[in-house]
């Protein structure tokens, strides 16, 4: 893991020069992860490849304030989140709002699905809830960050992220026993 962390930052070094080969082995280690970011958070979009793009730009811009406290992929990731967030802003998410209760965890046995099967799952809820599912579970936010990003409450945050998963469970469900 050192000798990684020693490449890491010798490509850093590199990039601040700049070396454009550097930048592109940089970017070449890291667009496949992040691009996994943001397609979970915006959906398989143009709009998701210009949240890379321009991810990897701030970033090659900001090099110099990386000061090394954390992981370039962590510092990367919290670029790219940043970005998806800014796109979704732009948007107007939808906010579930439903007329009854649902009952906090799901009662009913596990079962397996398919990690495709969830992400079409996923891609199908409402944008709020998936926004706040793919922040809470993916991305390990707090519903504290959550609310302070979307500028929602706390409680809609995890209410948001408590439909998601019933509306998951549900529509999984159905899907496993077809």
């Amino acid at each position: 893991m050192k000798n990684k962390e020693k490449d890491i930052k010798d490509l850093i070094n590199d990039c601040l020069k700049p070396d454009k080969s550097a930048q592109f082995e940089l970017y070449n280690r890291y667009s496949r992860a992040m691009y996994s970011t943001t397609v979970r958070m915006l959906g398989d979009t143009p709009e998701a490849e210009d949240a890379l793009q321009e991810a990897f730009i701030n970033a090659f811009k900001n090099l110099k304030k990386f000061d090394h406290r954390v992981t370039f992929g962590a510092w990367l990731k919290r670029i790219t989140i940043n970005n998806c967030l800014n796109k979704l802003r732009q948007r107007k998410l939808n906010w579930l709002e439903l007329d009854f209760e649902i009952p906090e965890e799901p009662t009913d046995n596990d079962y397996i699905i398919e990690p495709n099967i969830l992400n079409e799952a996923i891609d199908k809820l409402p944008s709020g809830c998936k926004t706040v599912f793919t922040l809470k579970a993916f991305e390990g936010y707090s519903h504290q960050e959550i609310a302070d990003e979307l500028k929602i409450s706390l409680s809609t945050s995890k209410s948001q992220f408590i439909r998601a998963k019933n509306l998951l469970h549900f529509s999984l469900k159905k899907l496993v026993q077809l």
